[in-house]
C-alpha cells in the first residue's frame, strides 16, 4: 500500500509517462512516412534501415531475456523533415519530464510481501520506482532506454565516424548514501559490510562505486558547413541513430562504422588508478580511493 506522498508521486509518473509514449508514438509514425536518406548498420535495403531504426526508437520496454539496466543500440543515420525534426524535440521534452518526475524516488525502497513459491509470503525491499510502475502495469518499461535523448544534429552532415569503446563507470559516493543502500540489502553479506562501514576512519568520507564495463558508442560528425552553434565537427553518444535536417541536399553523408578491431584498440589497460585494486565490501562493488601522495 503506498502513502499519500507515494500516491502522489504515482499520479506524476502515470501523467509523464503517459504524454512520453504519445510523442514517440507519433514520432515513430511520422520517421516511418518519411523518405529522406536513410542508413543503418547490417541494412542493405532503406525499407530495412528504416524499419530496424523505427524499432530502435520505439524499443523501451525489456524482452524476456533483456539483462536489467541495458539498453538495446542501433547505429545509423537519418535525414529527415522540419515537421518529424519537432516531433523528435516533443519525444525529447517528454523524455525530460519522465525522469524529472522519476528522480526524487531514485534511492528510495519499499518493502513489499511476495510468495516464497511454497505457499508463503517474504517480505522484500525493491525501488519504489519499479513497484509504482508494476501497478500502473507498465513493470516492463526499461527506464534506461525511456530516458535517454534522441540525438538530435542541426548541421547538414557530410561524414559520420562511429567509435567503440569499453568504459567502466565509477561514481564517488559518500559514506552515508553508502550506508544507506547496504540497510536497504537483503543479502547477508551487507550485514558484514556495515560493520565494515563503521569501523572506517572519520577521515574516509567517501567510497566509489564502480560500475561493470560497457561498450561506449560515440559518433564523430563533420558538418557540411556549421551546424546551429557554429560547429564543423562534434562528438555525440550514438547508441541511437542520429537525426539531421534534409536541407537542399538530399546527398547522405559518408558512416563508417566501427569494426572489431576498433573495440580492441579501444579497450581500456590496466594502470594504477586512484582506487585500490580490490573492492572493500563484498556485498557491493565498492572501492576506497587510495591515499593522496604527500606533496614534498
Amino acid at each position: 500500500m503506498l502513502s499519500p506522498d507515494q500516491q502522489r508521486h504515482k499520479n506524476a509518473i502515470a501523467a509523464a509517462l503517459r504524454e512520453f509514449e504519445q510523442a514517440l508514438e507519433r514520432f515513430v509514425q511520422a520517421l516511418a512516412h518519411e523518405t529522406g536518406p536513410i542508413r543503418a548498420e547490417g541494412a542493405v535495403l532503406d525499407a530495412d534501415a528504416r524499419r530496424r531504426i523505427c524499432e530502435a526508437y520505439a524499443t523501451i520496454d525489456y524482452g524476456q531475456d533483456d539483462a536489467i539496466n541495458e539498453t538495446p543500440t542501433c547505429l545509423g543515420v537519418v535525414g529527415v523533415s522540419a515537421p518529424a525534426l519537432d516531433r523528435a524535440a516533443a519525444v525529447n521534452d517528454a523524455k525530460q519530464r519522465l525522469r524529472a518526475v522519476c528522480a526524487p524516488l531514485q534511492n528510495q525502497r519499499v518493502r513489499v510481501p511476495v510468495k516464497d513459491g511454497q505457499g508463503g509470503q517474504v517480505v522484500k525491499s525493491f525501488p519504489l520506482v519499479r513497484v509504482i510502475l508494476r501497478e500502473l502495469q507498465r513493470a516492463d518499461l526499461n527506464l534506461l532506454a525511456a530516458y535517454r535523448k534522441l540525438p538530435v544534429l542541426t548541421g547538414r552532415v557530410e561524414r559520420v565516424a562511429y567509435t567503440r569503446a569499453l568504459t567502466r563507470a565509477v561514481y564517488r559516493k559518500p559514506r552515508d548514501a553508502i550506508r544507506a543502500m547496504l540497510e536497504a540489502s537483503l543479502r547477508p553479506a551487507a550485514i558484514e559490510d556495515l560493520e565494515r562501514l563503521r569501523r572506517l576512519p572519520d577521515n574516509v568520507t567517501h567510497l566509489a562505486l564502480v560500475k561493470e564495463r560497457y561498450t561506449n558508442i560515440r559518433a564523430n560528425v563533420w558538418f557540411d558547413g556549421l551546424d546551429s552553434r557554429n560547429r564543423g565537427r562534434v562528438q555525440v553518444i550514438a547508441e541511437l541513430p542520429l537525426l539531421y535536417p534534409v536541407g537542399r541536399s538530399r546527398q547522405p553523408p559518408t558512416i563508417d562504422y566501427p569494426t572489431a578491431e576498433d573495440v580492441t584498440r579501444t579497450a581500456p589497460k590496466p594502470r594504477a588508478g586512484k582506487l585500490e585494486d580490490t573492492p572493500f565490501l563484498q556485498s557491493l562493488p565498492v572501492y576506497r580511493y587510495r591515499p593522496a601522495p604527500r606533496r614534498r
